[in-house]
């Protein structure tokens, strides 16, 4: 089926906030995206109502759009339930994992290891958590870790390199309790993991957050 403008923009504009090329806070400026992507300014506008809608955007009368801050109560919530979805997730994936399982948890870790860019570092931190969901052969809890995933991705940016190595080491034990089915190790694992970056995120996205709004002062967008 034959994907529409307006869609494509909306794709494209929210995969540049997901991969850190538009950061929190900074102006989405339309006549941009409608130039890049050789469409008229009414796509791009239903683009953003979209993203609005879907809670990435918001529009400041006489401003424009602007990519959504960083909340720290939606951070408390999502990592919140991340603790609680994926310890489980964790525990029956060291029960029912596949040999293939196994080894394409493995292939995530290898191209984890060999990024260094912020925002792959993100989506492939992202790609491993569904992954190992999808070891649990539970369809209900891996729809729910897939459905986090944007959001994991949003507000993991600014740890992402600050915790590669960390996360690279941790993904590993993870994938090693996974291996000996070990379930109670692969709780544990999950929950320390999840808990060390949460404290990560808090204190980085406050930074980046004020990062952000200097620089969008500085170039005259705010």
């Amino acid at each position: 089926m034959r994907v529409g403008a307006a869609e494509r923009v909306r794709a494209q504009i929210e995969e540049s906030i997901l991969s850190g090329q538009l950061p929190a806070g900074a102006r989405v400026i339309a006549d941009e995206y409608a130039r890049q992507m050789g469409v008229s300014h009414i796509p791009v506008r239903e683009a953003l109502h979209a993203l609005a809608a879907d809670g990435w955007i918001v529009h400041r009368r006489h401003q424009g759009a602007f990519v959504r801050d960083y909340d720290s109560t939606a951070l408390a919530d999502l990592f919140e339930a991340r603790t609680h979805l994926e310890a489980t997730v964790a525990a029956l994936a060291a029960e029912r994992r596949t040999t293939t399982q196994l080894a394409e948890l493995g292939k995530i870790l290898a191209r984890q290891a060999a990024v260094d860019d912020a925002g792959e570092l993100a989506r492939i931190n992202a790609e491993f958590h569904v992954a190992l969901a999808g070891c649990s052969h539970n369809s209900i809890l891996t729809s729910y870790v897939r459905d986090l995933t944007k959001q994991v991705r949003f507000y993991f940016l600014p740890a992402a390199r600050t915790r590669r190595a960390d996360s690279l080491s941790e993904h590993e034990q993870i994938i090693d309790a996974i291996r000996r089915r070990d379930s109670e190790r692969a709780r544990k694992l999950v929950l320390a993991h999840i808990t060390d970056t949460s404290d990560a995120v808090r204190a980085l996205t406050a930074d980046a957050a004020i990062h952000t709004h200097r620089n969008v002062a500085r170039n005259g967008q705010g």
